[in-house]
């Protein structure tokens, strides 16, 4: 089991490296954006990336899932090239016809995304912008799933880094020196976007035979299609809320939001690093004898790193961006956006239990159950939505915050309810219990007077494992497995 879990950890780390360093662009941007863009503007670009977001699910339409499975499981070279080239054509295809939609309904589309929007003169065009990243984007996706597929995180990595260089680049060049403003940071994406695609065509060429198995294409569409009420009920969950908040409480208070939450997202960027190499590695071992035990260890041990991170996040950043910069002679985060910081432990735990749903998938891949999934996200998009426009209206972006926390609690919940009887996994939950237990009591003592400033905090972390250790977490051949590693030269 420690062979696996130290393949695991291996590429994770080497995705999560580079995934923290290409959404590291989401981080260093944020303090630059609250230096160069008003609070209100910075809600008027978050509203942009919801158009995109949401969007992308209609291009992808659940064939990148689909690819992923059926390009992995497979080993033939010859049928992978084959595999790639049908999901290639299919998605160039239907992302040609989704473009030209969008370049001729963007006035409209506009008018109903932004309600009072700050730069109106440019509102149509941006949406045309929009729709081609939209195409880059598609695209590009194939050849970084092959890369996962074949285990090379190394080269997904570098691919990512040149993204994140070229979009952090522009942003200073448009947003900073031109002055280009919200128009600016969506050309930064274009191009970047644009650059991404560029790169990987050799790759496509070499690992994609252009041909169209139709056959295939059915099987790939029936596995994938769930995912499109999928898609939308996550992106539901995940984006209404400041949709809702733009509407009822202005662009203020959701770009205030927008910058908590883009804070939380932190964790989101380690589930989704896990995620990256999670998905190819249950794929290969889900047909070993001890698959199950071995991902419930697996979960276990993410909710460890997760808890870690929580306690360690939400109680040093906050401190953290207030911070003044040495020569710049202001804080890490411009104080108008300081408000929007009390959402960001909200996030982060949400983004934990994200994680945790995206562990239990694994019956969903394995036991091909992607019909469960809409209603799986259905039910948390329910609550969140309608949650948030109750809510919204008096207590403002904290509603926003707890429902999201609530939609991904109700989403990991339902998943393991329904997928437990196809694909049993005996999950550890008194040692999950544990995590929960200890992490919650070390961050209530965070909160309290006595625990406030660094020296507190860092004891307060510290604290984690030794609790940990002292309540016995470990068990015995993990114990042993540690002292075989400390005893090596």
């Amino acid at each position: 089991m420690f062979q696996e879990l130290k393949s695991l950890s291996k590429e994770s780390m080497v995705y999560g490296t580079g995934h923290i360093l290409t959404r590291f662009v989401t981080f260093l941007l944020l303090p630059y954006y609250s230096y160069q863009l008003t609070p209100a503007e910075y809600g008027e670009v978050t509203m942009y990336y919801l158009f995109l977001a949401v969007t992308q699910t209609f291009f992808f339409y659940g064939m990148d899932i689909a690819f992923l499975r059926y390009y992995t499981i497979q080993k033939d070279e010859h049928l992978r090239k084959k595999i790639f080239g049908t999901a290639l054509i299919a998605s160039l295809l239907t992302s040609a016809m989704l473009l030209l939609v969008l370049i001729n309904t963007a006035p409209h589309i506009s008018s109903w995304l932004i309600r009072k929007p700050v730069h109106p003169e440019i509102a149509a065009s941006m949406i045309r912008v929009c729709a081609v990243i939209l195409l880059f984007d598609t695209l590009s996706t194939f050849p970084f799933i092959m890369l996962r597929g074949t285990h090379r995180p190394y080269s997904f990595v570098s691919i990512k880094l040149l993204n994140v260089a070229v979009n952090i680049s522009l942003n200073i060049l448009f947003v900073g020196i031109w002055k280009w403003s919200v128009a600016g940071v969506l050309w930064a994406n274009f191009w970047a976007a644009a650059i991404t695609l560029a790169v990987q065509i050799p790759g496509i060429v070499s690992k994609a035979r252009l041909s169209f198995d139709r056959g295939l294409l059915k099987q790939m569409l029936l596995f994938g299609l769930p995912n499109i009420p999928t898609y939308l009920f996550v992106m539901a969950i995940e984006l209404a809320d400041r949709k809702i908040l733009e509407s009822i409480r202005g662009l203020e208070e959701a770009g205030l939001y927008s910058a908590g939450y883009k804070l939380g997202m932190f964790m989101a960027v380690i589930t989704g690093a896990f995620r990256f190499a999670w998905q190819p590695f249950f794929l290969s071992h889900g047909d070993k004898e001890d698959a199950p035990k071995l991902f419930a260890r697996v979960l276990t041990y993410f909710v460890l790193i997760c808890g870690f991170l929580f306690l360690s996040l939400s109680l040093l950043v906050p401190e953290l961006v207030k911070l003044n910069i040495p020569g710049v002679g202001g804080t890490i985060i411009e104080q108008r956006y300081w408000a929007g910081l009390a959402v960001f432990p909200i996030i982060l735990l949400a983004h934990i239990f994200d994680g945790i749903y995206a562990n239990l998938m694994v019956g969903v891949y394995l036991r091909k159950k992607t019909l469960l999934l809409p209603w799986v996200t259905g039910a948390a998009a329910l609550v969140n939505v309608g949650g948030n426009i109750l809510l919204v209206p008096v207590y403002g972006m904290w509603a926003a915050a707890w429902l999201t926390l609530a939609a991904f609690i109700i989403e990991a919940f339902l998943l393991w309810v329904l997928i437990r009887r196809s694909y049993p996994v005996p999950y550890e939950w008194g040692r999950l219990l544990h995590i929960a237990l200890t992490v919650g009591a070390l961050f209530f003592l965070g909160s309290l007077e006595f625990a406030q400033g660094w020296t507190a905090r860092t004891l307060l972390i510290i604290a984690l494992p030794v609790v940990l250790l002292g309540t016995g977490f470990l068990r015995s051949e993990e114990k042993n497995r540690l002292q075989e590693m400390f005893r090596r030269p």
